[in-house]
């Protein structure tokens, strides 16, 4: 059935989160938090969910700072089967906290950076289990942008034929000024936020139609196309097509200490390689010192 179908794909992605996450964590990123005395409270808040998700009872700042410097914290966090190992009580705080306001991505990114994927971390997994083993309890909205909704798989809409353009990007070529006609042939299209990202459709795109506000959502360090799968074309058509995705503000946990040390940078920057191939996209390049992370895909 079609909604199996599209359960089973946002399970995958969740899986496919929590795996990234885990592994984009560095030990240089951890001891940037080491050497916080007094962290905002969001931090410690991320910190002592990962804590309780790993099966640590409630500490005091000094002692979880400790936990997470440890030489086993990243292999537990990487290697935790958290199906099997987080229970209903777990579940219940879990979602307690993810649903604070001040628990999201985006703000956090405003605060403290090495932390951003420990915040990702719980949340694809509270969005997974709120999706299998605990669904009859709360639900969680999935990561996204700040604010964002869990999409209605019930939803239905007409899609008017003049295309819905977001107020925050930016067009080109300027489709505003474009004939129904013309519309319909859309060439090279690229769609872009200053200071956010950049998305090119290669080839003729057909936008007539399109509602871009649902369709594409870019924000620092995540770019989703067709994010609500129901309405997700096949490839080729509209915008699930050939692309090429260039990333601003991209950061490494500890920017200032690889820049000082090459061999760190290019390391981070194989990293960035395999988790982009992971991910059936192709690398084109990433560069430490601007935070920039350019790659290409097939479809979306």
């Amino acid at each position: 059935p079609e909604g199996s179908e599209e359960l089973q794909a946002e399970l995958e992605e969740c899986l496919d989160t929590v795996r990234w996450s885990a592994s984009s964590m560095t030990r240089e990123g951890l001891q940037d938090l080491k050497g916080m005395q007094k962290p905002a409270a969001v931090v410690k808040e991320v910190l002592e969910t990962v804590a309780l998700l790993l099966g640590q009872p409630p500490q005091k700042w000094d002692q979880l700072k400790k936990f997470v410097s440890s030489d086993a914290f990243l292999q537990k966090l990487q290697k935790l089967s958290f199906q099997q190992a987080v229970t209903k009580d777990m579940f219940n705080k879990l979602s307690e906290r993810l649903d604070n306001p001040e628990f999201d991505e985006e703000h956090i990114k405003t605060v403290c950076v090495p932390v951003v994927p420990l915040a990702i971390w719980c949340r694809a997994i509270g969005v997974y289990l709120s999706r299998t083993k605990f669904h009859e309890l709360a639900e969680i909205r999935p990561v996204a942008g700040a604010g964002a909704a869990c999409p209605s798989p019930k939803r239905h809409y007409v899609a008017p034929t003049q295309p819905q353009q977001p107020a925050h990007m930016i067009f080109e070529p300027d489709i505003e000024l474009m004939s129904h006609e013309e519309l319909r042939h859309v060439r090279d299209l690229t769609i872009s936020r200053p200071n956010v990202g950049t998305i090119t459709f290669h080839g003729e795109t057909d936008v007539t139609g399109l509602d871009f506000a649902r369709i594409v959502r870019l924000e620092v360090g995540e770019v989703l196309v067709y994010p609500d799968k129901e309405h997700k074309p096949p490839v080729g058509v509209g915008l699930n097509k050939a692309a090429t995705v260039t990333m601003y503000q991209c950061w490494p946990p500890n920017g200032n200490k690889l820049l000082a040390d090459p061999k760190s940078a290019e390391k981070y920057k194989r990293k960035i390689k395999q988790m982009t191939e992971e991910k059936t996209a192709r690398f084109i390049d990433y560069d430490c010192g601007t935070g920039v992370w350019k790659f290409s895909v097939d479809q979306f």
